[in-house]
């Protein structure tokens, strides 16, 4: 019976093993205990089964002989461990600096319940009795778990371990979203320690304890981001291993789509600047206001509206991309970047697409770059307030302003996000619903050339990512690889266009470069 077939009938009957182990044991963690010794026998004895029909027969009768053995073990313990005090692991070893060493770097490996009731009993000096009271479980319980885990340090005393290579080269990652709701999970990865996480279960299953040794984190300083990413369900826990459940554009996948794109990246740029360069005069005649606009800001307005007619109006339309529901219900997609230890705009062009809307349809759209400094639609996400000033400054409706909204616009002439010369004017083009629509018909033939080269590019990113995410996400390879087309069809041409010098950083005090309103 190959490992293959062994892992997926193992996986099938995981369930009922368990079950059958929690009618046979005082509490679920004795039930997993001998879970994982059943398991691990039946992988030890697989190889004399010749019939992968007699399969299940087989594994009953191997958990049987387990249990059979376990009751022994734990009579034992009952008849003798149990009745003596428990002594320190210290006294069966030679007692050296080395071995203190080697005791701690056990402790900081067990997992929370051995660790808890070891930590009180040989270093707090804690009773079995005001154990138990303290982590509400039976004093034969403690006992129990003291037992195991005295097994667990001593043996793992006399083992050579390594750490892994993130131990002392962490990697860097960002945690990406892309939906229809709240971002919940903008601080999850902050820390090294999550973001490491996920980079080491990425391509392999992991017990805690590996994870611990691969990060060099001790498991006390893990456990809490451990629950936090697989209570956002970034991580998964199978049986005592976890695994990423989201995948990881790393390092040498954007390498590799880099230089397999280069070609597809330039067509992008070059249809983006000869569009907004020759036809300058028609365009800058279409908006009432921003039509005097600098010649950089005019080529980041004109590029980043062309660029989102192409990919997010048309493409994204034709390819229908169905966004997965996440476990609070939100339409989105996750996934995570590796990063360069220092992260600038400058050197991948990241961005955000976001607009605002106030009652009566008008919007802000924002295309947004922090060339200034700063992502401009986090000041007015999920701020109604925010949105209905700006909109008003920009339809020229103030005379109602409250004491509040005046604050809000006060904060914003501070920002530079308004004018106040000669009267308070937003910072950006507006047009009507006639002078956007025009637009868009005059861009019409760009934005259908940019659209067929995006497709040609994710196709080329789709067999390039079967390659480098994990088997359990190849399924999602179509889905993923349409969250690549942000930065190759958005971002690389914007930094093709930068290093071209066709595009500049903002001067202080231009006109956002990146933001326009339409009023309907």
């Amino acid at each position: 019976m190959d490992k293959k077939e062994l892992d997926k009938k193992i996986e099938e009957a995981a369930k009922s093993l368990l079950s059958y182990c929690i009618t046979r044991t005082s509490d679920h963690f004795e039930a997993e205990d001998l879970a994982q010794d059943i398991i691990l026998e039946v992988y030890r004895s697989a190889e004399k089964l010749k019939n992968v029909e007699a399969f299940y027969g087989f594994m009953w009768a191997v958990a049987g002989n387990v249990y059979k053995n376990w009751c022994k073990t734990k009579a034992k313990m009952r008849n003798c461990e149990f009745l003596s005090e428990l002594p320190d692991v210290k006294e069966e070893l030679e007692e050296t600096d080395e071995t203190l060493f080697l005791l701690r770097r056990e402790l900081s490996l067990l997992s929370e319940k051995y660790r808890k009731a070891a930590v009180l009993y040989y270093i707090e000096n804690k009773s079995c009795l005001e154990i138990s009271e303290k982590l509400s479980i039976s004093e034969s319980m403690v006992k129990y778990l003291l037992f195991k885990s005295r097994q667990i340090l001593k043996e793992g005393i006399t083992m050579e371990r390594n750490l892994g290579t993130q131990s002392y080269n962490p990697k860097g990652l960002s945690l990406m979203f892309w939906g229809n709701g709240a971002n919940r999970y903008y601080n999850l990865c902050d820390s090294k320690i999550s973001q490491n996480i996920l980079f080491a279960c990425y391509n392999d299953n992991l017990t805690a304890e590996q994870i611990s040794l691969e990060i060099g984190v001790s498991l006390p300083y893990m456990e809490d981001k451990l629950n936090e990413l697989c209570d956002y369900e970034v991580l998964k826990k199978d049986g005592n291993k976890y695994y990423t459940n989201i995948a990881i554009f790393t390092k040498d996948f954007t390498s590799e789509v880099d230089v397999k794109t280069k070609t597809l990246r330039e067509n992008i740029a070059n249809i983006v600047e000869s569009a907004v360069k020759d036809n300058e005069k028609e365009l800058r005649s279409i908006a009432s206001m921003g039509a005097d606009a600098g010649n950089n800001v005019y080529s980041w307005q004109m590029s980043t509206f062309l660029l989102y007619r192409a990919i997010i109006e048309l493409f994204q339309n034709k390819i229908q991309i169905v966004y997965p529901k996440d476990k609070f219900g939100t339409e989105c997609f996750v996934w995570g970047e590796e990063t360069a230890e220092h992260r600038t705009w400058l050197n991948d062009f990241c961005f955000g697409i976001c607009n605002t809307v106030n009652e009566n349809g008008d919007y802000i759209q924002f295309m947004d770059f922090p060339i200034n400094g700063e992502m401009v639609h986090h000041y007015h996400f999920n701020r109604q307030n925010v949105t209905n000033v700006f909109l008003d400054v920009a339809k020229g409706t103030t005379e109602s302003f409250s004491d509040n909204d005046k604050a809000v616009l006060a904060d914003m002439v501070r920002r530079g996000y308004i004018k106040n010369e000669d009267g308070v004017k937003v910072n950006c083009p507006v047009y009507s619903k006639e002078q956007h629509e025009k637009l868009k018909t005059f861009f019409q033939p760009y934005a259908e050339k940019i659209a067929d080269e995006a497709e040609k590019l994710k196709s080329v990113v789709e067999k390039i990512l079967k390659e480098h995410i994990p088997t359990h996400l190849k399924k999602y390879s179509k889905e993923l690889s349409y969250l690549r087309l942000f930065e190759d069809t958005i971002s690389a041409p914007i930094k093709l266009l930068y290093e071209r010098s066709f595009l500049s950083s903002q001067t202080p005090g231009e006109m956002l470069p990146t933001t326009y309103v339409i009023l309907k």
